[in-house]
């Protein structure tokens, strides 16, 4: 059974989207990455888009949509991650209470102390998978199992920029004050989207990513 389905989306796109099975060890996981650098060699296409189980490749008008499935079919077994060193990233967290914070209620949820859920969340190491929801909202991966828990029944009205959250098996940090509906751990003061910036989203697909306790003042 193939590790993914290729498939035409419209006359210009294509999706390679990973089967149920697929991902189940380190090297599957960085497949994705492989396809996007592996595609981006090319001139044929105008945006490339990862998202969580699928990747999605825009050709210019023109291009053979038909054989490029084919050659994406006949490359994926071959595909590994080049020389490309991700970017590193130490983010500093205040993983304080503040009105907003959900930190006592995840404790209690997953019958843990908070030092333990900042010990657990402060002690991983993240992946960024994709950029999604809002401009420069990165999905980390990596999230220990004991912290994983669904969204919230009812999402917030107001999330405030930086809130640093958990949801499911991510971590993420709102770029900008929206409604969300993820547990929020602690609040960042660094800018994760700047329209006016070289690099307009910190982090970037592959990037990976760690959190510092923000050490309190006396």
């Amino acid at each position: 059974m193939s590790d993914i389905q290729c498939y035409l989306l419209g006359e210009n796109a294509l999706v390679v989207e990973l089967t149920a099975h697929s991902k189940s060890d380190n090297k599957e996981a960085q497949k994705p990455f492989a396809l996007q650098q592996w595609l981006a060699n090319s001139s044929d296409f105008i945006d490339i888009v990862p998202a969580e189980r699928s990747v999605t490749a825009y050709l210019k008008p023109g291009c053979d949509s038909q054989a490029w499935q084919a050659a994406i079919l006949e490359q994926w077994p071959e595909l590994e991650v080049g020389q490309l060193e991700p970017n590193h990233h130490t983010i500093e967290v205040n993983y304080a209470s503040h009105p907003d914070s959900d930190l006592a209620a995840v404790a209690t949820e997953l019958g843990l102390s908070e030092e333990q859920v900042i010990a657990l969340h402060s002690g991983a190491e993240f992946q960024v998978q994709f950029i999604g929801f809002l401009p420069g909202f990165a999905y980390l991966s990596g999230l220990p199992t004991q912290l994983q828990l669904p969204r919230k029944t009812t999402p917030a009205t107001k999330v405030a920029k930086g809130s640093v959250a958990i949801a499911g098996a991510y971590s993420a940090i709102y770029p900008t004050e929206s409604p969300g509906g993820w547990h929020v751990l602690g609040t960042t003061e660094r800018i994760l989207f700047d329209p006016n910036s070289e690099n307009i989203s910190l982090l970037q697909p592959g990037d990976k990513v760690r959190f510092v306790a923000k050490e309190k003042s006396c």
